[in-house]
């Protein structure tokens, strides 16, 4: 059916009264008998038909032409509604129905609102409730910086979590364990040292040990032993970290660098290996290029000190390192145990690293603190490894109250003492070191001393300070006691 007129379709009532109705017809005289329910009384010769000025049909016509129109605007209401609640479902917010109001061209139009002015607010009622707002650009940028700033400490967690796993397993490799202990201790060893009887009771290796050998170097002294001299420097502070990461306890074993221990000897600059000798073992660290070789060479002499236990980390500091470290946290109050240069027993010197005093200034350095020593008696390195546990206890004491505030002080310590240091300390051992010290609510080292005595030995040398000639110091380690001593810093009694 084509409705043809002067005015829009959607305005059927106000066309069909019109003054002139001719303008209403039909293409098909079908049409207008299957609207009107009547023949037409007159048909063109197209087949077209004209409303004539019939009233009764013309008012048969208007009533269906409505009700046409009624019909097709409520099944689109329909459409729009259903449409609608699909799209609220799919957000997952509640619809709420908006009963339909009368199409335009309904016929119950004319009875519930005659008004255009009522229509066209029903239509602005419809679009506020459902129309969308754009968001303002500086929202959009926040909420753009926010998700940036969130995903990048997302990450940064993730990264340090993998860190922190990473140092723990790299911590605690125990490599090719063979717990190897000398014929003069009576003890059964088992299972590759994992478990020791001795004394009657039975104990099982701790797995949750680990170990970092950590060295002051002297690289201006040379080691000798007979016709062969290393380059490398002498290790000439020695002492061993055992901490268990499960308990956070943590012990500092002092290891005297007058130790009399097997070490490897090499021709000059570690070209060749001629064989192990028995000597001081700071100068296992000579016969090595003054840093990973080196190193390497002096933890295999304390690993072999220590029944070959597993040391998989090391930290070498040259001696004028102390000094950057010691600044790094605004300097070191300590207490001296004896009396040397221009350090008095007892009395406490807040030190500060310069690269020159004054005169009278003296008492400041704190590389002076830690290396001077006493020629004149063989006791002198037993007197300067009180000064430095003196020394580690404050320094150590300092960087917990500080990263107490600032977690990140471990990791300055670390980058200000990096010119002077060689280690295979890696950032994820560094993490979890950090981590576990907090986590076991760390108080502190424990400080204890490999045992034996120091005697004079035979080979002789001239003592710049006094001028005379006295024989080298060798420290000899009591078997009985350090064993016992291993046992209880590496096993657990089982029975």
């Amino acid at each position: 059916m084509n409705l043809q007129g002067n005015g829009n379709n959607h305005n059927n009532k106000r066309n069909l009264e019109d003054e002139n109705d001719a303008f209403i017809s039909f293409k098909q005289s079908s049409d207008y008998e299957r609207i009107t329910g009547q023949k037409p009384i007159t048909e063109n010769a197209d087949g077209s038909v004209d409303l004539s000025s019939d009233e009764e049909r013309k008012e048969k016509l208007r009533e269906a032409i409505e009700m046409e129109n009624s019909s097709a605007y409520e099944d689109l209401d329909d459409f729009v509604y259903k449409q609608n609640k699909k799209r609220a479902k799919s957000r997952g917010h509640h619809h709420h129905h908006h009963h339909r109001s009368p199409s335009r061209l309904s016929p119950q139009s004319s009875h519930r609102s005659s008004s255009k002015k009522k229509q066209h607010k029903h239509r602005h009622h419809f679009r506020k409730h459902h129309h969308r707002k754009r968001m303002k650009k500086w929202k959009k940028i926040l909420i753009g910086l926010l998700i940036s700033i969130v995903s990048l400490l997302l990450i940064a967690v993730i990264v340090f979590a993998v860190l922190v796993n990473a140092g723990k397993k790299e911590l605690l490799d125990k490599g090719f364990f063979n717990i190897d202990v000398p014929s003069s201790i009576d003890a059964q060893v088992s299972d590759s040292g994992n478990y020791i009887e001795y004394n009657g009771h039975k104990y099982k290796y701790n797995d949750n040990m680990t170990s970092i050998l950590c060295m002051g170097i002297d690289r201006e002294k040379l080691g000798t032993i007979g016709d062969n001299t290393g380059t490398g420097g002498q290790a000439d502070t020695l002492f061993l970290l055992a901490m268990d990461l499960s308990t956070g306890k943590s012990t500092v074993v002092n290891i005297s660098r007058d130790t009399m221990a097997e070490i490897d000897i090499y021709s000059l600059h570690n070209e060749v290996y001629l064989g192990k000798e028995n000597a001081q073992i700071c100068l296992a660290y000579s016969y090595g290029d003054g840093k990973e070789s080196s190193c390497r060479h002096e933890v295999d002499a304390v690993r072999r000190l220590f029944y070959n236990l597993p040391i998989n980390t090391y930290y070498a500091l040259e001696m004028d390192g102390i000094g950057a470290i010691n600044n790094s946290v605004g300097g070191v109050t300590v207490t001296s145990p004896e009396t040397i240069g221009p350090y008095k027993e007892g009395e406490s010197y807040n030190l500060w690293y310069e690269s020159y005093y004054p005169k009278g200034d003296e008492w400041k350095n704190p590389v002076t603190f830690v290396q001077s020593r006493s020629h004149s008696t063989v006791e002198g390195n037993n007197m300067r490894m009180q000064r430095q546990k003196a020394y580690l206890d404050a320094f150590a004491s300092e960087v917990y109250d500080q990263t107490k505030g600032n977690i990140t002080t471990p990791v300055n310590i670390f980058n200000a003492a990096s010119p002077y240091a060689c280690s295979n300390l890696t950032p994820a051992k560094v993490s979890y070191l950090s981590v576990s010290a907090f986590q076991q609510n760390f108080k502190g080292f424990e400080i204890v001393n490999v045992p034996g005595k120091v005697v004079e030995g035979k080979e002789k040398h001239l003592d710049e300070d006094s001028g005379t000639e006295s024989g080298y110091a060798e420290f000899y380690v009591n078997e009985k006691k350090f064993f016992k001593m291993f046992l209880d810093l590496y096993y657990i009694q089982v029975s």
